[in-house]
């Protein structure tokens, strides 16, 4: 069973990333700028397969990876707003 959970979440993980890769391949983006699209995917698969494992401490290893991903995502959705704001003020 846990065998089975884990390749799903390694397949969707390829999946989600290859849609992302082609995405952005649309609008120009090279491969350095789609990792930081990719990171926070890549660590919230890996912190919710720590949380499978049934280890107490790798669990909480994994949830710190999955509330890592939110607080990251968050705080770089915050930037992208605050970045916005600085370049869209300084044209008028």
């Amino acid at each position: 069973m846990f065998l089975k959970a884990a390749l799903v979440e390694l397949a969707l993980l390829f999946f989600f990333t290859l849609l992302i890769v082609v995405f952005l391949k649309q609008f120009k983006v090279k491969n350095k700028k789609t990792l930081i699209f990719i990171f926070p995917l890549t660590t919230y698969s890996l912190g919710f397969y720590l949380r499978m494992t049934g280890d107490k401490t790798l669990v909480d290893l994994g949830f710190f990876f999955t509330e890592l991903t939110t607080l990251f995502t968050t705080i770089l959705f915050s930037i992208c707003l605050y970045l916005g704001q600085i370049k869209y003020w300084k044209l008028k």
